[in-house]
């Protein structure tokens, strides 16, 4: 037999346990089974919102119901950890073709109002449906993943309006079957991680974010003035630059609408860019790694944001790191 992981290995999907919102709010967790190469967690979501009468539902609209999702391995390790907006306007744009997202027309998204809306998700553990960069040996006894939703509280959906939101999240678990000679199998020494943060910006002005140096990038993707209704960019101008002098990017937002028009196929959405070295090769989350962004050796790494006004930035960076041997 031909040697190799894609040629001596067999995909698999398996239905695991509902989470289910508790009532107001609040987290769940579910173990991931061991077995096999875990590549991928794709999260059928469904969120009810019923009673809603006059009030102020959240200006994120429904996603705001999910606080946040997590995968974490061995109580420690963050794999995964993305609010439900920083998902559905952010994130979700930067995966696998990058043409379409995932969810259907009623979706998470949209205004809060009384129905049943679809928020359903991917976590994403290998990098991506070609590059299996990033798969966990969960068969592994000495590896624990946790799959966590936190639930945001009722009244932070939908303030005084009395509403009552229930919800599941019904996890299908993607897998590769182990090869049985061990010269067959991946490279399990790097993490894929995707972590999201958010930070107050003050006023009007230029603000530097500085990703954390030793992983190698391979997106850092920002977000401010997105709300349910369509926002607004609350920047007008970029600049991606490495020790000091540098620049990898420098430009306004008609570049940055260029440049997502060639990449994704639609028009930006308001409120959010990226930095994609996944997809300047042109062919998505599947071409090479010419333009990734390894901090191992260098002093500086600093994203600059000219804002046009105070407000928050939301920032997903989605990373390789070298695990310890």
């Amino acid at each position: 037999m031909a040697g190799g992981f894609a040629l001596n290995t067999r995909q698999k999907f398996a239905p695991l346990p509902a989470l289910v919102k508790p009532a107001g709010g609040g987290m769940t967790q579910r173990a991931i089974p061991r077995t096999g190469l875990l590549a991928r967690l794709w999260l059928r979501i469904s969120i009810t919102i019923a009673g809603g009468a006059a009030g102020v539902p959240n200006v994120l609209g429904v996603c705001s119901a999910l606080r946040r999702v997590r995968l974490v391995a061995n109580s420690g390790l963050e794999i995964f950890s993305v609010t439900g907006p920083g998902w559905f306007y952010m994130l979700q744009h930067f995966l696998e073709s990058e043409y379409s997202p995932l969810t259907g027309q009623n979706v998470g998204n949209s205004a809060v109002a009384n129905g049943t809306f679809n928020l359903d998700m991917v976590i994403p553990v290998c990098v991506s449906m070609l590059d299996f960069t990033g798969l966990v040996l969960v068969q592994n006894e000495q590896v624990l993943l946790t799959l966590e939703v936190d639930w945001e509280a009722d009244t932070t959906v939908w303030a005084a309006g009395g509403a009552t939101v229930t919800g599941t999240v019904t996890p299908e678990m993607e897998f590769f079957s182990v090869p049985l000679l061990p010269e067959d199998r991946p490279d399990l020494s790097v993490a894929h991680v995707i972590l999201e943060d958010t930070r107050v910006i003050a006023g009007a002005g230029e603000s530097i974010y500085e990703p954390l140096r030793t992983p190698t990038y391979l997106q850092l993707i920002h977000g401010s003035g997105f709300l349910a209704a369509g926002g607004a960019d609350n920047f007008t101008a970029t600049r991606l630059r490495i020790e000091q002098s540098n620049y990898l990017f420098d430009g306004d937002n008609q570049v940055h609408n260029m440049l997502w028009r060639a990449y994704h196929g639609y028009a930006r959405p308001l409120g959010v860019f990226g930095y994609d070295w996944l997809a300047s090769s042109g062919l998505g989350n599947y071409g090479g790694g010419r333009d990734r962004v390894n901090t191992s050796t260098i002093t500086a790494f600093e994203s600059t944001i000219n804002f046009a006004a105070a407000g928050n930035l939301t920032t997903i960076r989605r990373m390789l790191i070298k695990l310890a041997s």
